[in-house]
């Protein structure tokens, strides 16, 4: 069956990742690792891209690598490799991500095999973003990092990131990776209204060393949405958030992306979803990036900053 024809993506914002060169959708779609399998995953990123969300996120899970060359994930990969030129592809290999112990998760040996394993399984010749996912205590800062750049020197990676670093482990490894002529240009992890722990230096840290973000869960699971569990948030904060949302003409999902957004150190957030309905609304969200003081006044004292 010939594919769909392509059709001119509207535009939508781009954001600079740090000081890098590289230029991400102000969205972007995590396509594995999800509780559920996607149900028609080549309709998806077709949409998707047709969106304007054309950054990929390929995070497997352990177990799921072998899952990726048949089943839905498979035929969601043979379209991103269809699309290959349009579209920006991570994936974050670490701590509890791909087959194999858990034990030296960031070891030279683990990351690599495990980057040229998900490679092989899922047909691309490279990822644009590779990231080291959590630091490995066990393991040499040092070795980690030179994995990094080592696949950024075998031409399987473009570009190199950390995800879920904490501050000082962050800032030495933005030094090492300058040092070894592979900065880092994007950092990954969980931000959201009910999650604010990057504004706790992470993000001063990102901003000092040229490093853009991606706001990993900006809906916070799916408490934020309104149909999550109610005891991922204080009784009373969804409700005040909701009062707010609907003030600005907008449900409680697009108030927390465009809040997310709204942080001009936020390169991209990265949504979780499988309904084209869904992608819409982001797309909306984040076209209303304004707030005024009263209505940050409001999120503020429902979800006081970290």
């Amino acid at each position: 069956m010939p594919a769909p024809p392509r059709t001119a993506a509207p535009r939508m914002a781009h954001r600079r990742s740090g000081r890098s060169g590289l230029h991400l959708p102000v969205l972007s779609l995590s396509l594995a690792g999800r509780n559920k399998p996607l149900s028609a995953p080549s309709a998806l990123i077709h949409h998707a891209v047709n969106e304007g969300i054309t950054h990929f996120d390929f995070t497997l899970r352990r177990g799921q690598i072998s899952a990726t060359a048949d089943g839905t994930t498979g035929h969601a990969l043979a379209t991103v490799r269809a699309r290959r030129s349009d579209v920006t592809v991570s994936t974050r290999i670490g701590l509890g991500t791909g087959p194999g112990p858990l034990a030296g998760f960031g070891s030279r040996g683990h990351l690599l095999s495990q980057l040229n394993t998900l490679l092989r399984y899922t047909g691309l010749d490279h990822v644009d973003i590779l990231y080291a996912h959590r630091y490995d205590h066990t393991c040499p800062l040092e070795e980690t990092m030179g994995a990094l750049a080592s696949a950024v020197h075998q031409g399987k990676a473009l570009y190199v990131g950390l995800s879920g670093f904490g501050p000082s482990v962050l800032a030495r490894a933005a030094v090492l990776l300058n040092r070894l002529g592979t900065p880092a240009v994007l950092y990954q992890a969980s931000y959201s209204l009910l999650d604010r722990w990057l504004e706790n230096q992470v993000l001063d840290v990102l901003e000092l060393h040229g490093i853009g973000c991606v706001a990993g869960s900006p809906l916070a699971g799916a408490a934020l949405t309104g149909r999550g569990h109610a005891l991922a948030a204080p009784p009373g904060v969804l409700s005040a958030l909701a009062r707010i949302a609907a003030e600005r003409g907008q449900n409680l999902a697009q108030l927390a992306l465009s809040w997310s957004l709204h942080n001009p150190r936020i390169t991209s957030a990265l949504l979780s979803t499988s309904q084209f309905d869904h992608l819409a609304q982001a797309r909306e969200a984040a076209g209303r990036l304004d707030f005024t003081a009263d209505e940050l006044a409001g999120i503020n004292a429902c979800c006081p900053p970290a």
